[in-house]
């Protein structure tokens, strides 16, 4: 028989690691997010949530979870995410990022599941776990620019993680072709090295 008779016994760990990947995130994560960063029971994670918002710890804000004050971390250059650029796109004139983010935040596409937003400094990003994968693809929009991104572990074919991109990337255009705004770019589909172009499509 356990020695704790309550209905709810403390489990630190979870709480611990929820803290850990937000403070590793610097933003906002959905709930599903977090149970995959985690690999834990919904009901544990539930119940960690409720504690550390009701120690104070962290805040839900517009359906995710943050922390509620940073946590000091390294250099900016620490903190960011390894990631290659994959495609990228110029923003129609007026297109704002927020109405850009408001239109892809929070949803699902195929094998991308919404992780959250990943609060980098200047340049914030959608974040979305590919499924059956370890890896994670992103969208940022910043300087007029719309890009792609892929952060790829080694165990995972690169060419998978490319076509999870262009997933996110057709997306994105679609929103965009919703948006008021004429003469909209051509995309340029960049090769595995961000630096060489692989061609442009309209």
């Amino acid at each position: 028989m356990s020695a704790w008779d309550g209905e709810d016994p403390p489990e630190p760990r979870v709480d611990d690691r929820v803290l850990e990947v937000l403070a590793e995130s610097e933003g906002r994560l959905a709930f599903s997010g977090l149970r995959r960063a985690l690999q834990v029971h919904p009901e544990s994670l539930t119940r960690a949530l409720r504690r550390l918002e009701r120690d104070g710890t962290i805040r839900r804000a517009q359906g995710s979870y943050e922390l509620a004050a940073p946590i000091a971390r390294g250099t900016e250059g620490e903190r960011r995410r390894p990631a290659r650029t994959v495609a990228s796109i110029r923003l129609p004139a007026g297109a704002s990022r927020d109405e850009i983010f408001g239109r892809l935040s929070g949803r699902w596409f195929g094998r991308l599941r919404w992780v959250g937003l990943f609060d980098h400094p200047g340049d914030p990003w959608l974040v979305w776990s590919v499924e059956g994968s370890s890896a994670h693809v992103m969208l940022s929009a910043s300087a007029g620019e719309l890009r792609v991104l892929t952060e790829i572990p080694r165990a995972d074919p690169e060419s998978a993680q490319d076509d999870a991109a262009y997933e996110l990337l057709s997306q994105a255009v679609a929103k965009l072709r919703e948006l008021p705004h004429r003469d909209f770019p051509a995309v340029a589909y960049l090769a595995a090295v961000a630096s060489s172009s692989a061609g442009v499509a309209n």
